[in-house]
C-alpha cells in the first residue's frame, strides 16, 4: 500500500485502514461504493436525490451542497478529487482501494479530516494477458460485462486497455408512471501506457472516461406502516421532467514520473479532471406535480505534484514535496413550484474559481530497528473566488430570494501529525499517533433561500488520538489489528433539509467527537478456508450545535434557539462490522470448489438532523454467498453469487418531505439480488 507517499507493507503502516484487492472486488461484484461500505466497518457511502457523499467514523460532507468538497477525500492514482462525480469509474480493473481512517492532511492530502480513500488501478504488465468478466442478474435484470486486454509493445513500453459496460433494471416500482427505477446504463474506459528502459526512470500516463445514464430514483415517501415496501408514486412535473433523470459525463487524464536521482526518487503525478451532469428529479417525491428540480454541474482540475523520497536504508528517511490545483466550477440549480398560490420557478447560476498549493513533508528517525518516530507536517493556501445569479419567475415562496451574491475566501492551514512505533518483536508493531485535518470553507452553491451572511461556509478542523496495533500470527499466517481512536472536530460542515422552504440548509455546526474501537482479523483455518472478520464500535456526538434544525417533536422551535448538543452524528452506527468464510477446495487435478459466505451488520442509526424514528434505519445484518467453480490455471471461472439473500429492507438516506407536514422520504436500496458470473482469462 501506498499511504505514506511510499510502497509498504500494511502491517508497518501506522493508520487504522482497510485494504480490499480488485480481485476480491471483482469476485463479490461490488460495482461500487455504496457496496462497499458492507465490507468497511465505520465506512457509509450515501447515496441522496443531489450527489452522493462519504464518512467515516460518522462523519462526512453534507450531501445538501454541491459546491463543496468532501470532508473524506478520494484519491485515485494520486489524483485528488473532492467532487463525487470526478470519478465515475473507480472500480474499473482496479488494484486495491485503501480506506483510510482519521485525519491524513499532514501527508495524504487536502480535505481529509474524516479520512481518504485511495484507489489504485491496475497498471500494464510485461507479458501480454487479456480476461473478461461478465455478469447476468436473474433477481432484477441487468448485468454487466468488463475486458481487460495489457501486454507489452516493445522491450520499453506496455499498455493496459480495460473497458467495462453495466446495466440494471431497478428495483423501486412507480404506481403513477409505471416500470422499475433507477435504471441505470454506464460505459467506462481506460487507456494506460508504461514506459520503462530500465534506467532509473519510469512514466506511467492513463486516461480514462466514463458515461452515465439513470433514470428514475430510489427514493420513496414513508406514508404506511409497511413503507419502506420499494413502491413510489411520482408523476413528474408537466414541461420540465417526466421521470427523474441523472445524465454524467467524465474525463480524467494523468501522467506520473517516477525518477531515480542517485539513491533518491522524485516522483512527479501531473492530472487533469473534467466531468459534467444534468440531473432533473420530482422534488415533492409525491403524486401531484408540486416541486421539480434541476441541477447542473460542470468541473475542470489541473494538479501538479512533485515529491522527494530519500532511501530508506538510512536511520534517517524523509519525504517532501509539493502540490498545485487550479479548478473552475459551475453548478446550475432550476426549480419549479404549483402548490397553493404558488406557481412560478427559481433560476440559480453559481461560478467559483479555486486555487491550491501546498507543501508538506515526513521525517522518520529510527531509534534502532524496533523503534521509530514519524513527524508530518502540511501547509496550505487555499482561495476560492465565487459569484452567484438568481432570477425567479412567477409567485414563489417568500424565502426564495433573487439577489445576486458573491464572495472571495483565502484560508491558510497547517496540518500536522506525529507518531511513535515500536516493534517488540518481528511479529508485532504497536503505535501511538496525533493528527490534525482541515477542510477547506467554501460557499453555498446555487441555493435559492441563501442570504449573504448564509453564503459563506468555515473550514472544518480535526485533530486525532489513536493508538494501535498490528500483529502477525502463527508464523505470520494470520493477521489481527487494532486500534482506539478519539478525533474532535471543530466547526463541522452540515447540511439537512428546510421542508417549509423547500431547501438543503448547509452550515457550520459547533464540536462534534468521534471515538471508538476499530479491529480486524485475517485467520486461514486450513489451507483451503480463510476467514476475515471486522468489526468497529463508534460513539459520535455533537458537543455544541447551536442553530441546529428543529427536532422532529418541536417542528416549530426557533432553530436559533436549538442546540443538538448530546444528539448522536446521523450515520453513525454504534457497531458495524463484517465476517467471510472463503473456500478455495481442490476437488479434481484440473477443477477447484469456490465458496464465499458474507455477513454484514450495522446498528441503528438516524439518517436526519431531526432525529425522528421514522427516518432512523433499525439495526440490520445483510447475508451474501457466492459458490462457483474454476480450473486449476484460472483459465475460466463460473460462479453464483447473491446478495443480501433475506432481503432485508433498508434505507440509507432521509429527509422531510416537501409540503407535507411529518412525512419522510427515504433513499432505499436494493433488495435480494442473484447474478451469474463468469471470468476467462488467457
Amino acid at each position: 500500500m501506498t499511504a505514506q507517499k511510499r510502497a509498504q507493507n500494511l502491517q508497518d503502516v501506522p493508520i487504522s485502514m482497510a485494504v480490499i484487492g480488485g480481485e476480491a472486488l471483482t469476485r463479490n461484484g461490488v460495482k461500487d461504493f455504496t457496496e462497499l461500505k458492507q465490507y468497511v466497518p465505520n465506512f457509509y457511502a450515501q447515496p441522496s436525490p443531489g450527489n452522493n457523499a462519504f464518512f467515516i467514523r460518522g462523519i462526512g460532507s453534507p450531501p445538501g451542497n454541491l459546491a463543496v468538497e468532501q470532508t473524506v477525500g478520494l484519491f485515485v492514482d494520486g489524483i485528488y478529487g473532492g467532487h463525487a462525480r470526478q470519478f465515475q469509474a473507480p472500480f474499473l480493473d482496479i488494484e486495491r482501494i485503501e480506506v483510510l481512517r482519521g485525519p491524513q492532511g499532514a501527508l495524504v492530502g487536502k480535505n481529509t479530516s474524516a479520512g481518504a480513500i485511495s484507489v489504485i488501478s491496475a497498471k500494464p504488465t510485461r507479458e501480454f494477458m487479456a480476461r473478461i468478466d461478465g455478469s447476468a442478474e436473474f433477481e432484477l435484470g441487468g448485468g454487466s460485462v468488463q475486458g481487460v486486454v495489457s501486454g507489452p509493445l516493445s522491450n520499453t513500453l506496455a499498455a493496459r486497455v480495460a473497458v467495462r459496460y453495466e446495466k440494471s433494471d431497478g428495483y423501486t416500482h412507480n404506481s403513477q408512471l409505471g416500470g422499475n427505477e433507477p435504471k441505470r446504463k454506464s460505459f467506462y474506459a481506460r487507456g494506460t501506457l508504461l514506459y520503462d528502459a530500465g534506467q532509473g526512470l519510469e512514466i506511467i500516463a492513463k486516461l480514462e472516461g466514463g458515461h452515465v445514464d439513470i433514470t428514475g430514483t430510489a427514493v420513496e415517501r414513508i406514508e404506511t406502516a409497511a413503507d419502506p415496501d420499494r413502491q413510489r408514486a411520482t408523476s413528474g412535473f408537466p414541461g420540465f421532467v417526466d421521470r427523474d433523470f441523472d445524465n454524467s459525463d467524465s474525463m480524467n487524464g494523468s501522467v506520473t514520473a517516477n525518477i531515480d536521482i542517485g539513491d533518491h526518487v522524485l516522483t512527479s503525478i501531473t492530472g487533469y479532471s473534467h466531468y459534467k451532469f444534468d440531473k432533473r428529479l420530482d422534488s415533492d417525491f409525491g403524486p401531484a406535480p408540486q416541486l421539480a428540480t434541476g441541477f447542473g454541474e460542470k468541473y475542470n482540475q489541473f494538479s501538479q505534484e512533485v515529491r522527494l523520497a530519500s532511501p530508506t536504508d538510512h536511520p534517517l528517511e524523509y519525504v517532501v514535496g509539493g502540490y498545485f490545483q487550479t479548478s473552475d466550477y459551475r453548478l446550475i440549480g432550476d426549480t419549479r413550484i404549483h402548490v397553493g398560490p404558488y406557481n412560478g420557478g427559481s433560476y440559480r447560476r453559481f461560478d467559483q474559481d479555486n486555487v491550491v498549493w501546498s507543501g508538506f513533508g515526513q521525517l522518520i528517525y529510527k531509534f534502532s530497528n524496533r523503534f521509530r518516530l514519524i513527524g508530518s507536517l502540511r501547509y496550505t493556501y487555499d482561495r476560492k473566488t465565487a459569484d452567484q445569479e438568481r432570477a425567479n419567475t412567477g409567485t414563489v415562496l417568500p424565502s426564495w430570494i433573487a439577489t445576486p451574491l458573491s464572495g472571495r475566501r483565502v484560508e491558510r492551514e497547517w496540518d500536522p501529525s506525529v507518531s511513535v512505533q515500536w516493534e517488540p518483536n518481528k511479529a508485532a508493531m504497536i503505535y501511538l499517533s496525533y493528527g490534525q485535518g482541515s477542510k477547506s470553507g467554501g460557499f453555498v452553491g446555487a441555493q435559492s433561500t441563501t442570504t449573504a451572511p448564509q453564503f459563506q461556509i468555515e473550514p472544518e478542523s480535526s485533530e486525532t488520538y489513536e493508538i494501535g496495533a498490528k500483529l502477525a500470527l502463527f508464523n505470520r499466517k494470520a493477521f489481527f489489528n487494532i486500534a482506539l481512536f478519539h478525533t474532535e472536530f471543530k466547526d463541522l460542515q452540515v447540511s439537512s433539509y428546510d421542508a417549509v422552504s423547500s431547501s438543503f440548509i448547509t452550515a457550520n455546526a459547533g464540536r462534534a467527537t468521534s471515538k471508538g474501537v476499530e479491529a480486524d482479523l485475517s485467520l486461514p483455518v486450513v489451507d483451503t478456508v480463510k476467514v476475515t472478520a471486522s468489526g468497529a464500535y463508534l460513539d459520535a456526538k455533537y458537543d455544541d450545535f447551536p442553530g441546529a434544525p428543529c427536532f422532529y417533536d418541536n417542528p416549530t422551535c426557533n432553530p436559533l434557539n436549538n442546540n443538538a448538543a448530546g444528539k448522536p452524528v446521523p450515520l453513525s452506527s454504534k457497531w458495524s462490522g463484517a465476517v467471510n468464510v472463503d473456500l478455495d477446495q481442490p476437488v479434481t487435478d484440473r477443477l477447484h470448489l469456490l465458496g464465499n459466505v458474507g455477513v454484514s451488520f450495522r446498528s441503528k442509526t438516524y439518517l436526519e438532523t431531526s432525529y425522528n424514528p421514522a427516518a432512523a434505519q433499525n439495526g440490520f445484518a445483510k447475508l451474501d454467498a457466492r459458490i462457483g467453480i474454476r480450473n486449476a490455471d484460472r483459465r475460466w471461472e463460473l460462479a453464483l453469487v447473491g446478495k443480501n439473500l433475506t432481503n432485508k429492507t433498508t434505507s440509507s438516506f432521509a429527509f422531510a418531505v416537501p409540503f407535507s407536514a411529518s412525512m419522510i422520504g427515504k433513499f432505499v436500496d436494493p433488495p435480494r439480488t442473484i447474478a451469474a458470473q463468469f471470468t476467462l482469462n488467457y
